[in-house]
Parts: structure tokens; C-alpha cells; sequence
């Protein structure tokens, strides 16, 4: 009867340590979130005017806490972002041909905001190649902290830049914004 007891209680000490164990392990959980905030379309129309800037505007809805939750098992959620970086930016023109494509572009910008964040965080290229190009890789900061943007759920993008040639046609470009979004529990 000793030994039943002695492993009954045994049992129970295992059992308590277990749960706090789990409890220990979950606030351990830690993982890096690759998430593209969506991409934007815009149509920057044809122009002859290369001393005036253009901008085009587009919007999006991502739920963060649903990205979070679907990479981690359901385990972690917004309140357990501790840091969001932007990876990269791109702007795709996906009607170019030989007369309307980057190489009309003297400079270019991408910019975003959130409903959280309403300063707009811009990446741009100062003097961009006037070679043939439907693609453009923005330089972006890696080390700058954009968390403040994550707390929202409705994002607006803006492109635009400076012409160097006249455009003749509407141009359709697509903007990509690319975050790794730090969790911790």
C-alpha cells in the first residue's frame, strides 16, 4: 500500500512539473514570419510632361494576427510582435514594351501606411538606369523598425517618381512590400 501511495504521489509531482514545464516552453516559443503585405496595382497614365512627379495610390487589407497564428499553430498573435523589418520592395510594370517601361523613370518611390501608422515610410531610387527594365528592385533599409505599422490591418501604397522620356501609354504597376515579423511568447 506504501509503494501505491509513494507512486501515486510520485505521479502527481511529474504531473504539476509537466504543466509548468509547458507553460515555461510556451513563453520560450520565438519565430521569424516571412509575410508580403500584398500586392497593390496601380496605372500611372501616359505623359509628355517629364518636369512633373506622378503618384498613384492603392489599398489592401492583410489581417496580421490570422498570418501570425496561421505560422505559429495558433500559439502566438500580435501582442507577440517584438520587432517587424522590411526585406524588400519591388515595383513591377506588367504592360511594358520597348517605348513605356523603368527606363522612362528617372527616379522612382514606394511608399506605406497602415491604420496604425499614417507616417508614410518610403523607399525610393534616386537616379534609376535608363536601360529596359518592367522590373525594380527598391533598396530598402533592413535595420529600420516598422512594428508600429504591423498593429493595423488596412495598408495604403503609394508609387511614383520623376520621368526622364515622355510615356505614351498607361502603365500598370504592381507594388510588393516584403517584412519579416519577429514573435515571441
Amino acid at each position: 500500500m506504501k509503494q501505491l501511495t509513494l507512486l501515486s504521489l510520485t505521479a502527481i509531482v511529474v504531473a504539476v512539473f509537466s504543466l509548468q514545464s509547458c507553460t515555461k516552453i510556451g513563453s520560450l516559443l520565438q519565430y521569424d514570419i516571412p509575410m508580403q503585405s500584398g500586392s497593390v496595382t496601380i496605372t500611372i497614365p501616359p505623359t509628355s510632361n517629364t518636369s512633373a512627379a506622378f503618384n498613384g495610390t492603392g489599398s489592401n487589407s492583410v489581417n496580421i494576427d490570422s498570418v501570425i497564428k496561421a505560422n505559429t499553430a495558433g500559439m502566438l498573435g500580435i501582442n507577440n510582435i517584438t520587432s517587424v523589418k522590411l526585406t524588400g520592395a519591388t515595383m513591377t510594370l506588367q504592360n511594358a514594351d520597348a517605348n513605356n517601361n523603368f527606363a522612362n523613370f528617372q527616379s522612382c518611390f514606394a511608399s506605406f501606411t497602415s491604420n496604425s501608422d499614417g507616417a508614410p515610410y518610403q523607399v525610393s531610387v534616386a537616379n534609376n538606369s535608363d536601360l529596359y527594365a518592367t522590373s525594380i528592385t527598391l533598396p530598402v533599409d533592413t535595420t529600420a523598425e516598422l512594428k508600429n505599422y504591423m498593429a493595423g490591418s488596412n495598408f495604403t501604397y503609394t508609387a511614383g517618381g520623376q520621368l526622364r522620356t515622355p510615356t505614351t501609354e498607361s502603365l500598370t504597376c504592381t507594388i510588393t512590400f516584403t517584412f519579416n515579423i519577429h514573435v515571441k511568447g
